[in-house]
């Protein structure tokens, strides 16, 4: 899967609107892991007042997106200032063409259009249509849900929602890992660890072999088994005609030795970020239900990463036992064939969903 086509260059910046861009780079700092504590807006820039993580206390910083050349006495002023006042730094996002002739004092950095521009290209929160980027508020407001993750997260469930729409977080911006083999690794990890599934991931080290990313088996000891396969997916994911050649042959190789096992395959669950369509029987889901049925008797699921994410950081955040976890009905979630948020939390509470 390929990753958003995002035309759009840093001298786009001046092009965007002013609150459009602020609600940006607020975006951006909350996606860093800042905590904005103020905010002011002037006539030449607006300024945020953000707090950072650091090794051994939170970090403060200064935060300015200039909306004009910067000059000499701009960064002078802002040196002493943040001295002054006991900010560790002060950052300026800027706008427009930076004159290399300045000199910016300790403390002080600037990022250059060009830095900004990249850096809203690669953002999971940011939204891409007609107008150009915006802030894609149900994205955001999952990273603000999923928190309290941090408290509990030996998995990567936080990584999820970004990696599931082909975009690496922001603390593994500079790794050479590819989000579909993390979204791969992390989602058969959180199967295993959070929900207790067993199974065997295939992933990137049978790429080539025409296998799915991994084949689980029910915690609970129920005789069926299921094949997942993950695609990260900027756009949302749609079945193709090829991915459903390749679905079945992976049923045609994998199936006769579960059913041996006495673990027949049941289910094809798909994990993206989203699966576009109108809802009804005219999403595009239906179609591709009917079909693989027909060809391989398997129940295709649609599950969204986001949700998986969430109801994950929720029984871990509960400390829920392994005895309770072991018997969730995920027989009546995939039941449903295109998963809904409203599935999961119903199983997870023990209701019909």
């Amino acid at each position: 899967m390929t990753r958003a086509r995002r035309a759009f260059e840093a001298n786009d910046l001046a092009t965007l609107d002013r609150q459009q861009l602020r609600k940006l780079c607020h975006a951006l700092l909350i996606a860093e892991g800042a905590a904005v504590t103020d905010f002011r807006t002037r006539v030449d820039f607006d300024e945020f007042t953000a707090s950072t993580p650091a090794l051994w206390r939170r970090r403060r910083s200064l935060v300015r997106i200039w909306f004009r050349a910067l000059s000499q006495q701009d960064l002078d002023d802002v040196g002493v200032f943040i001295e002054s006042a006991g900010f560790d730094e002060a950052l300026f996002l800027t706008t427009t063409h930076v004159d290399v002739s300045l000199t910016a004092p300790h403390g002080v950095h600037i990022i250059s259009p060009g830095d900004t521009a990249m850096r809203i290209i690669s953002s999971p929160l940011a939204g891409w249509d007609s107008g150009g980027p915006s802030v894609a508020i149900d994205r955001l407001d999952l990273l603000l849900r999923l928190e309290g993750a941090k408290v509990v997260d030996r998995i990567g469930i936080e990584w999820l929602p970004a990696v599931a729409f082909n975009e690496l977080p922001p603390a593994l911006i500079e790794s050479s890992i590819e989000p579909q083999d993390l979204l791969e690794r992390k989602c058969f990890r959180l199967l295993t660890a959070t929900f207790l599934f067993d199974g065997e991931r295939f992933g990137e080290a049978a790429r080539g072999k025409r296998l799915p990313d991994a084949v689980i088996r029910w915690p609970d000891g129920s005789e069926c088994s299921a094949l997942v396969d993950c695609k990260a997916a900027a756009s949302g994911y749609m079945m193709e005609a090829d991915h459903l050649l390749r679905f079945v042959e992976y049923w045609e190789k994998l199936g006769p030795g579960l059913e041996n096992e006495g673990f027949p395959l049941q289910y094809l669950v798909i994990v993206s970020s989203h699966f576009p369509g109108v809802p009804g029987d005219r999403h595009p889901f239906v179609g591709r239900e009917t079909e693989i049925r027909e060809r391989t008797g398997l129940q295709l699921c649609y599950v969204k990463a986001s949700d998986l994410a969430w109801v994950a950081a929720s029984v871990e955040g509960a400390e829920a036992p392994h005895a309770s976890r072991r018997v969730f009905d995920w027989h009546s979630v995939l039941g449903h064939g295109l998963v809904s948020t409203e599935h999961l939390l119903a199983m997870i509470a023990g209701t019909s969903g």
